[in-house]
């Protein structure tokens, strides 16, 4: 499968949130039903017209799609993908009998100090953090001077931050002692393809709970990116929507770090790399790009169908999801626009899995 975000991870993750929104009886459900963007100033809607569409955007114009009937996916690349996972998501044991090796992966807990004061996210806080030498970065090779301790030893470390430190510059150039612990190594086992291993490694991510679901949505997604492969782009994908796919990524960093207690700012600098939101934006515009194309190919296809999102069909989808028909709370914190689309992308998702040939 491609590594841009597909439609399919949204219409997922959109589902879960749902499902997580719905699952509670605390009567202020409804002020926390966007709980990830809490405090979010980000309109899910904005740009979208009452039934969905991009607002002044034919998308035929912008692609042609084949003959669905005529595109097809081999059994042998779905088995291809099924292996990457296997390989992308081994199972691990853990190992406290012998010592760190360059290109291990290892669980460890760590204290940096100033001055013999502590410092602001310098510390995994007692929660361990796994981290593989010789692929992850530390500064002044911190990791690579554990090679060789032991698990269960603790010892200090001592580091200088480079100067500039565009993470934090408030740390540039300063010297620090890092109180490591390392609390086991961790090594693959045989990684089976069945029910127990997808439901353990793959459903925060995808999903899925058992190996039908799993091959389900791989032959969902394969069949996208045949159909995105055989599809014709016949302009530059619309700004306002490439645009609104970056902004909707920092939406979701800004969860991610409000997780960790941080800003996304600080999320983008230390633990992605970026010296700046601005920096994620331009980086991530060829990905954002990727995914518009995908939003054109569901709606072109939902024009040539004359297709619109009926209340029935909404409500239908949050019974299926929620367990109610009510989605008053949810239209309050996406907007009916932004559901609608959801719905709409949903439902010419299964066209194309159904009308895809496996081969």
């Amino acid at each position: 499968m491609k590594k841009h975000i597909r439609l399919a991870a949204l219409l997922m993750a959109f589902a879960l949130i749902l499902c997580a929104c719905g699952s509670g009886n605390n009567s202020n459900n409804s002020n926390n039903s966007n709980s990830s963007e809490s405090g979010s100033t980000f309109d899910r809607s904005a740009g979208l017209d009452e039934n969905g569409y991009w607002k002044d955007i034919k998308a035929t114009d912008y692609v042609t799609i084949p003959d669905l009937s005529k595109v097809t996916v081999s059994k042998e690349d779905i088995q291809k993908e099924i292996d990457i996972l296997l390989t992308k998501y081994p199972n691990m044991k853990e190992v406290k009998d012998r010592a760190v090796k360059d290109g291990d992966t290892i669980n460890i807990d760590y204290i940096g100090k100033i001055d013999g004061v502590a410092f602001d996210g310098g510390s995994t806080n007692g929660q361990g953090s796994e981290v593989t030498i010789g692929q992850d970065k530390f500064i002044d090779d911190l990791l690579e001077r554990m090679v060789g301790h032991m698990p269960g030893e603790t010892f200090d470390l001592d580091a200088t931050f480079p100067d500039p430190y565009e993470q934090n510059t408030d740390l540039s150039g300063k010297k620090s002692v890092f109180t490591v612990t390392i609390n086991y190594i961790l090594e693959p086992t045989e990684t089976v393809w069945n029910d127990e291993f997808v439901a353990m490694k793959l459903y925060t991510n995808y999903g899925w709970s058992t190996t039908a679901e799993a091959e389900n949505g791989i032959k969902a997604a394969l069949a996208e990116d045949a159909v995105a492969a055989a599809c014709t782009f016949n302009k530059d994908m619309p700004e306002v929507i490439v645009n609104y796919q970056t902004e909707s990524a920092i939406e979701y960093y800004k969860g991610y770090a409000a997780q960790y207690g941080i800003d996304v700012e600080t999320l983008m600098q230390s633990m992605m790399g970026y010296a700046s939101l601005d920096a994620f934006r331009e980086a991530y515009k060829e990905n954002a790009i990727e995914t518009t194309k995908f939003y054109m190919i569901y709606q072109a296809l939902a024009e040539s169908k004359d297709y619109k999102v009926s209340t029935d069909e909404i409500k239908a989808y949050f019974k299926d999801m929620t367990g109610s028909d009510d989605y008053a709370r949810y239209e309050e914190a996406f907007g009916l626009p932004y559901i609608k689309a959801m719905i709409m992308y949903e439902k010419m998702s299964q066209i194309i899995r159904d009308t895809v040939t496996i081969a």
